[in-house]
């Protein structure tokens, strides 16, 4: 019997090359970054944010992570209406709330935001925090006019890496007959000076490219959350494999709408080796976590030859093929 360690480093070592070609391209990114961050940056002393948080211990927490990186005001809401009103006092450079307030839900809020003229400013930008992650939580947060999303447990490097989305970053605002927000692109031509577009325009590619990012960008925080899942759950909690085999669908028909066969393979064998092994009780992390390897291997990669590719996935598939013969 193969061993699990060997499992994960013979799919790692599928297609040595590309896996080669992608720690170069990982290291030369890093570079481009710290040479951009060198260029642009910011006090964090001097950003006003407002956080809003019903939870107490939860706002507490964020609070503390942004006052160590260096953001002193910050200025803590529990509910809608105070998130609302601490706008319009302290005309806030970001907001920073989560989805379900007591009064009202941030998507709701963020709408009237943008839409009604309950804020002063309303184009200040909105980064949303949530433990319910799924992709139509999401499209209902962009639609609503939210920049920045962010699934919880949140981390230190996650809100940084948003804030310095909208602060060095900022996308124009769009005022539009049906939609009020930031431009829903991540690429845009900075020389284009024609009309802008609007909800019912039919996709160009440059929407086309943006909407695949976005389900990319998805795809990652659902296989982080695969992860976490898969480490903490009992493996004979019924529940909690129920949940774990819902995520993996969930990532399916996020690679579903990306429309790359090797990450739509991937992800159907991490939810066939959920379904077949699960009743049993001897559901392996380890197997989970190679598949997240995987598909974070297949996404950062997606530049690669596409049989190198499908071969990653192809050797998920003998994984899961072996275990399943191994737990009936």
């Amino acid at each position: 019997m193969i061993s699990l360690k060997f499992d994960r480093l013979a799919l790692m070592n599928i297609h040595p090359a590309l896996a080669e070609r992608d720690d170069r391209t990982s290291r030369q990114d890093d570079m481009t970054k710290d040479t951009g961050k060198m260029k642009k940056h910011y006090n964090p002393s001097e950003i006003g944010i407002v956080l809003g948080e019903s939870n107490n211990y939860a706002r507490a927490m964020i609070n503390e992570v942004l006052r160590n990186m260096g953001f002193t005001k910050v200025y803590p809401a529990s509910t809608a209406a105070e998130v609302i009103e601490a706008v319009n006092v302290w005309h806030p450079r970001v907001v920073i709330t989560e989805n379900l307030l007591p009064d009202m839900n941030g998507t709701e809020m963020v709408r009237r935001m943008r839409h009604n003229d309950v804020v002063s400013d309303r184009s200040v930008p909105v980064i949303m925090i949530t433990s319910d992650p799924r992709v139509e939580t999401v499209k209902e947060a962009r639609m609503a006019g939210v920049d920045e999303f962010a699934a919880k447990p949140i981390s230190h490097a996650t809100i940084k890496e948003r804030l310095d989305e909208v602060i060095l970053r900022p996308r124009p605002f769009i005022e539009g007959k049906n939609y009020i927000g930031p431009c829903r692109r991540r690429k845009r031509k900075l020389e284009y000076r024609g009309p802008l577009k609007r909800l019912s325009d039919p996709l160009d590619a440059t929407d086309q490219q943006a909407d695949r990012e976005f389900h990319q960008n998805m795809l990652v925080q659902c296989a982080e959350r695969l992860t976490s899942l898969a480490k903490s759950i009992d493996p004979r909690d019924r529940g909690g494999v129920r949940t774990l085999y819902n995520t993996a669908n969930e990532a399916n028909d996020i690679a579903k709408k990306i429309e790359d066969e090797a990450l739509e393979l991937a992800t159907v064998c991490v939810a066939r080796y959920i379904e077949g092994v699960g009743a049993s009780g001897a559901l392996q992390s380890q197997v989970i976590s190679a598949h997240m390897d995987a598909i974070r291997l297949l996404l950062s990669a997606k530049g690669g030859k596409s049989h190198a590719r499908l071969e990653i996935a192809q050797g998920l598939e003998k994984i899961v093929k072996r275990k399943l013969r191994e737990a009936a």
